[in-house]
């Protein structure tokens, strides 16, 4: 064979040779951009699959609470993978079902059954398919998630006993009202002023009464008598054991108390403004009356059985034992009085056989509830909030990826 043939032969095979390889790392590189596009999905799936879960258990108390969180699941998700960020229009991507709707792939729901779809997508830009005109791929993915039950746990952070009808067993007076939850009373509802954030829903038992409905983002519904949410009681206290025994009535001049469990057979009086006492459990036969303001209850929990009053402003409470603040067994009205603005307390304050009464405007519960007989709030500016990790007037529904 002579050298041409053997060279024309050589050559062909390099060009065959070279036009295979660069299939090869084309295929190569097609095969590593569709990777990028695999995991994108898997990071979009897992993203708007917890993003539907987490607004799915805030239904049916606020579907703005539903869109926020879902918001604050897939901002969470960027800021730690920001290689594959997830984005979910509201307007567009999110989807809140009600009772009687139908969900695709599900069906109609039932009567405590709330759904929320979410769609999230991530723009993967490609790399070597561009040599064939592909720039980039949008990847989404979709979710559904079911919530079962529902309503604020504890049967709302405001919830009043009273059943009689034509009583006004939870009115709030003044502007600007907050209560990030449920508001529940067995009888009726009022709210006076402008300016109100509710972002649960709204119960009544026989008429209710605020300025503007849309300041509700739950519902306002009718519903029945409902029993209190709570079970503390006097024995479950009273019965000891006890650090400290006081006969007869006792009266704080100096405002201090030694730490630890008290039982105190009589009223108790604290008279000195700026009060401060700590890690405390105050068990009292009688009533307990604080008279200055700037009063300061750091780890605190007082249980009597008559009255328990605050007379001054600028208090700051927190509770010591079982998330209990306060709670009062005497059928006043109030039991349980808070004269003075800008109060501040992280617990339960309880009073199921009398009133609860804040007179003066910033009052803030941070962490709690007040479950009472009767509730009346006078003053602006007051605040409301419920315990997390589906605690004490928080969300308490079963939810589940559905679809």
């Amino acid at each position: 064979m002579s050298r041409t043939v053997r060279g024309r032969r050589t050559g062909v095979v390099t060009i065959w040779l070279v036009v295979a390889l660069m299939a090869l790392m084309g295929i190569a590189a097609l095969v590593f951009d569709i990777g990028r596009a695999i995991i994108a999905a898997s990071e979009a799936q897992n993203a708007v699959d917890a993003a539907a879960l987490a607004a799915a258990a805030q239904m049916p108390d606020s579907d703005a609470a539903a869109q926020q969180h879902l918001q604050t699941i897939v901002q969470t998700h960027n800021e730690q993978n920001p290689a594959w960020t997830v984005s979910v229009e509201p307007s567009e991507d999110v989807t809140l079902y009600y009772p009687g709707s139908t969900v695709g792939d599900y069906g109609p729901l039932e009567d405590d059954q709330y759904a929320v779809s979410v769609t999230g997508h991530i723009v993967v830009p490609f790399t070597f398919a561009r040599v064939v005109g592909i720039d980039q791929v949008i990847v989404t993915r979709s979710a559904t998630a079911l919530a079962e039950g529902g309503g604020a746990g504890g049967g709302g952070i405001l919830f009043a006993g009273e059943t009689r009808p034509g009583i006004d067993a939870l009115w709030a007076t003044g502007s600007n009202l907050s209560v990030y939850g449920t508001m529940h009373s067995n009888t009726q509802v009022s709210v006076t002023g402008t300016g109100h954030t509710i972002t649960g829903d709204l119960e009544y038992r026989y008429a209710y009464s605020i300025n503007d409905e849309d300041d509700v983002q739950g519902r306002i519904v009718e519903t029945g008598i409902q029993p209190y949410p709570l079970d503390y009681t006097w024995e479950q206290y009273a019965n000891g054991p006890f650090d400290y025994t006081h006969n007869g009535d006792m009266r704080l001049q100096h405002g201090t108390l030694s730490p630890g469990r008290w039982f105190i057979d009589g009223d108790l009086r604290i008279q000195p403004a700026g009060a401060h006492l700590q890690d405390l459990l105050l068990v009292v036969d009688g009533d307990i009356r604080f008279n200055g303001a700037g009063v300061i209850l750091d780890n605190v929990t007082m249980v009597a059985t008559g009255e328990i009053r605050f007379n001054g402003s600028t208090e700051r409470f927190s509770a010591y034992v079982d998330d209990l603040f306060a709670m009062s067994l005497s059928s006043q009205d109030p039991a349980i009085r808070v004269n003075g603005s800008n109060s501040e307390t992280w617990g339960i304050i309880f009073a199921p056989n009398g009133g609860v009464v804040y007179n003066g405007g910033s009052q803030e519960v941070h962490h709690g509830a007040v479950v009472a007989n009767t509730i009346t709030i006078h003053g602006a500016g007051s605040s409301f909030r419920g315990m997390g990790d589906e605690g004490f007037g928080e969300s308490r529904v079963r939810v589940s990826l559905i679809g």
